[in-house]
């Protein structure tokens, strides 16, 4: 099992203070069934944008555990993306598009800013991985038709589901499950007091979705026209 998407690396962005509360997240995350974990600090963020050096120094520090790279949650500024020469994509697919996590500005953000963005960034070389679709509160059709336009990979939060049974956002990432719309599961974690409901999330889906599992929690993204 691979996460892809955390804020655990210390000092950088929102995540942790201290190096102690990152190494008990990492044997936690072991703990749960993760045998690497890929840190994604936020990148062109109106609070944080770090550097790539500054990032390894932090993994570095951590001496050899399951964090071994690293990526960006990426501020969809479409401009910043491509003015880049090194994304560190988590993967590419079999035609050369790099896979990157992209996120908006809001959680009201608009469709035709969705839609246009993705377009934009197909254009430039990315399949963006969407995080935390749920968050944007768009209807299931939205995102069904998205991926019918354009290439565009989807990644919900599994501490959504360790919400309560009732909660309007659990209920959408079960029927994105049921639909097969989602490409992965990542944790979004940002501090140690998280963890139990990543561990409550990851029991849900293993009771509930178990045959996805594999797919759901890799850095390997591909379509079938690819």
């Amino acid at each position: 099992m691979i996460d892809l998407h955390s804020h655990l690396l210390p000092g950088l962005d929102d995540g942790p203070e201290e190096v102690s509360e990152t190494l008990e997240i990492i044997k936690e995350m072991s703990f749960f069934g993760y045998t690497e974990i890929v840190p994604t600090p936020h990148k062109f963020h109106t609070l944080f944008d770090p550097d790539p050096n500054i990032v390894m120094g932090r993994i570095s520090a951590l001496n050899k555990t399951m964090v071994r790279r690293f990526s960006f949650e990426y501020m969809c500024n479409l401009p910043q993306i491509k003015a880049l020469t090194d994304h560190r994509e988590f993967s590419r697919t079999k035609d050369g598009y790099k896979v990157i996590m992209v996120e908006f500005h809001s959680p009201l953000v608009g469709k035709s800013e969705i839609e246009k963005s993705v377009f934009s960034l197909n254009a430039g070389g990315f399949i963006p991985l969407l995080a935390h679709i749920e968050r944007y509160l768009k209807d299931d059709e939205f995102w069904l038709d998205l991926r019918k336009k354009y290439k565009v990979f989807f990644q919900s939060s599994v501490r959504t589901l360790a919400k309560p049974s009732f909660h309007i956002k659990k209920k959408q990432v079960i029927r994105f499950l049921e639909k097969g719309l989602i490409d992965n599961l990542g944790t979004d974690l940002h501090r140690a007091t998280q963890l139990e409901k990543v561990e409550k999330g990851l029991t849900f889906f293993r009771n509930n979705f178990s045959g996805l599992g594999k797919d759901l929690f890799s850095d390997k993204f591909l379509f079938e026209n690819s």
